[in-house]
């Protein structure tokens, strides 16, 4: 980023243009996208808001643009963020995906898992879920019995799941 103000302005003339007005006011639980195979659009708005989103790369900025983000610096993201705010632009998109299962295949994903699973999660195309619990822990990690032995090539998991969040 060669001037900061200028990316500032450049970004906020864009929202200006392309959020539309429905989608400048806060979101209620019945208006949230976390998109999936499944998406049910909370109105056409929300989901032209997400495509052009997407299309820049900014549902997930500092994500690299190969994964189905813009690349920005944390720098450019604080200025994008900063003129959402102005703007009172909902974010077009939620879920575990952006804010989990993303961030741990960006750091140990391989190539190949990357490419296939990160830029759908990038529009919305898929949905991803968290399970942590099994019969008798709850929300204590600590007394989870799963276990997971490597075999060879392979892993072997021994345990039973209970709970998800967003499944």
């Amino acid at each position: 980023m060669s001037n900061p103000e200028t990316f500032y302005q450049d970004v906020l003339a864009w929202l200006e243009e392309h959020c539309p007005q429905s989608q400048r006011t806060p979101a209620s639980r019945e208006e949230l996208v976390y998109g999936g195979k499944k998406c049910v659009y909370p109105s056409q708005d929300a989901k032209t808001w997400l495509e052009l989103m997407a299309d820049r790369g900014w549902t997930v900025p500092t994500w690299p643009q190969e994964y189905g983000g813009a690349g920005l610096s944390a720098e450019e993201n604080r200025l994008l963020q900063k003129a959402m705010r102005k703007l009172g632009c909902r974010s077009p998109l939620i879920g575990h995906g952006l804010w989990m299962l993303g961030p741990a295949l960006l750091e140990y994903g391989t190539h190949e898992q990357k490419l296939q699973h990160l830029p759908r999660i990038a529009r919305g195309e898929i949905r991803w879920c968290q399970g942590y619990s099994e019969p008798g822990a709850g929300s204590d990690l600590a007394s989870l019995r799963c276990r997971c032995e490597v075999k060879g090539d392979h892993f072997l998991v021994d345990g039973q799941k209970s709970w998800t969040t967003d499944g």
